[in-house]
């Protein structure tokens, strides 16, 4: 066996690897494996073992706890990759999944999380390594029966589908057009959130259908509405954390709603805030590109101490410049500046959290909570407590 390449591999792609010897030894990789299911089930190593001599490449399992484990023959042996998980494991889950493969353990560790593909990968690497044979993508997904690939059945589907769609439709399937497409898409590139949605409605009625289930016919229908969006409003000068912050939240709340009046008001909604920022970024006036940048760095750090120098150093420019540059083009100085993004967040999380004031003090980067109720009279003429008493009270009335 070639310990010194899987010692290489657990140092690349960071998974557990156990190899079984022939006379059924084992030989733990990784400094992580001694709570590894491979090491204390035997009952999961018998069902890596099986499916590894059923075919001729590498074995890839999952289980319903969406975790998955990989083996290959390796020498005259047999290597076991995993667990590799798709989601963060609760430590409840965790106990499931060890009671599931016979293991008797009340604290597992958290298991890192991957992606499909980079599981796939892990999973071709080792195959290339050790076993000196390649696969391409798409076959170890085909091999293990993950995914099927019959190209005359998906004919048959697509000709049924086209057929259904043309019985059911009296002017052969009408759709939207791609230029309607291209006018929303515009509308929310200029801000105009009252074309936008109007435009959004007027093509819902010309919409083919997504699903034969009407509910996920509109929640599919908005959710591609909803990112095709978001893309245009980074197009119109939105920042792509601003623009996926909105989309995400609207996107998440589709997937919970049940009827399609709620679906047809979150897409909406979303199109609503997209084309609402564009047309705030595009109405203020723009200053020179190191203030803009300087502005972003705010926004991102905001939770963090900021040092005038350290902003400096990163834009490439000296400190005063900075200084009087952001001064001469705002009107502020930078730590004013920065006071009122902190303001800013406080405010909404004054309203729509439930945290308590010292906590919004912290989160937001104020050092005492006397310090953040000064700073916080400052800009909005009232003190914390009284800013949440009055507009949480607004914003429950308006429910």
């Amino acid at each position: 066996m070639r310990e010194n390449h899987i010692r290489i591999l657990c140092s690349v792609i960071k998974v557990d690897l156990v190899y079984e010897a022939p006379d059924g030894s084992l030989t733990a990789f990784f400094d992580s494996t001694p709570d590894s299911p491979l090491m204390q089930s035997q009952k999961l190593r018998q069902l890596m073992r099986d499916g590894i001599l059923g075919q001729s490449g590498p074995f890839l399992r999952s289980n319903q706890f969406d975790c998955y484990f990989a083996g290959l023959r390796a020498d005259d042996g047999f290597l076991y990759m995993g667990p590799m998980s798709l989601t963060r494991m609760s430590q409840s889950k965790l106990r499931q999944m060890a009671k599931a493969y016979g293991i008797d353990s009340e604290d597992l560790r958290i298991l890192p999380v991957f992606t499909l593909p980079e599981i796939r990968n892990m999973i071709l690497l080792t195959n290339t390594v050790l076993a000196n044979a390649s696969l391409e993508n798409e076959e170890l997904l085909q091999l293990n029966r993950i995914i099927t690939r019959n190209e005359q059945q998906t004919k048959r589907e697509q000709m049924h589908f086209v057929l259904k769609e043309e019985e059911e439709d009296d002017d052969a399937a009408v759709r939207h057009s791609y230029h309607e497409e291209q006018l929303l898409m515009q509308a929310i590139r200029e801000g105009r959130s009252t074309d936008a949605v109007r435009l959004a409605e007027n093509m819902d009625r010309d919409t083919g259908r997504l699903s034969d289930d009407d509910v996920r016919h509109h929640r599919n229908l908005a959710i591609v509405g909803i990112s095709l969006c978001a893309r245009a409003a980074i197009e119109g000068g939105v920042s792509p954390r601003s623009a996926y912050r909105v989309s995400g939240y609207y996107i998440q709340r589709c997937d919970a709603a049940r009827d399609p009046a709620h679906l047809l008001h979150y897409r909406n909604r979303a199109i609503e805030e997209l084309a609402g920022r564009v047309h705030e970024k595009l109405s203020k006036p723009r200053g020179s590109n190191y203030v803009e940048r300087c502005k972003s760095y705010i926004r991102q750090h905001y939770r963090e101490k900021i040092y005038l120098e350290a902003v400096a150093e990163k834009l490439g420019i000296s400190a005063g410049y900075l200084s009087k540059l952001f001064k001469r083009e705002t009107g502020q100085c930078l730590q004013d500046y920065i006071n009122e993004e902190r303001v800013f967040r406080a405010a909404n999380l004054l309203i729509y959290s439930d945290l308590s004031l010292p906590e919004i003090a912290q989160y937001v980067h104020f050092p005492t909570q006397s310090y953040f109720g000064k700073i916080f009279k400052q800009y909005k003429n009232m003190t914390p407590k009284a800013y949440r008493d009055r507009y949480r009270a607004v914003e429950y009335d308006n429910l």
